[in-house]
């Protein structure tokens, strides 16, 4: 029986841009301009591959959520605390200052670079994990 490849994802980099440049592009914005997209109520981002609007606050609690998983499982460290910080403050309409921006953009490195680890597998494995919780939380949300 034939083995299955499981490569890294670094021999897929595509993926992990896929995840990071939407979030790099509102830090690139509020470099610029100090201003993110809102939908009225939340701020959001548009992701031009799947088309439409997305709630860039539960995009990061999914992210952060994802490296936490990877840590654990496997070991591979990711320091998440400078993205849970930011997303905090985007969740309040806090003020966001060029620190905290510095230290989310070290946070997407340690995150890029932790992936870059991981098998194609592994990732899937953890973005479903990621996935069930997101729609559990929902329908509870729901219920309630």
């Amino acid at each position: 029986m034939k083995r299955k490849p499981d490569p890294l994802l670094k021999t897929q980099p595509w993926r992990i841009l896929g995840v990071f440049s939407p979030l790099e592009r509102v830090l690139h914005r509020l470099e610029v301009d100090g201003t993110v997209e809102t939908d009225g109520r939340h701020v959001v981002f548009r992701e031009d591959g799947r088309g439409g609007w997305f709630d860039i606050v539960s995009a990061l609690r999914g992210v952060i959520e994802f490296h936490q998983i990877a840590t654990a499982r496997y070991g591979h460290p990711a320091d998440v605390d400078a993205l849970e910080k930011f997303t905090n403050k985007l969740h309040a309409g806090s003020p966001i200052f060029e620190d905290d921006l510095v230290a989310v953009r070290a946070s997407i490195a340690s995150c890029k670079s932790q992936a870059m680890r991981l098998r194609v597998s592994q990732a899937a494995d953890i973005l479903k994990t990621v996935q069930v919780g997101a729609e559990l939380d929902r329908i509870g949300r729901k219920a309630a």
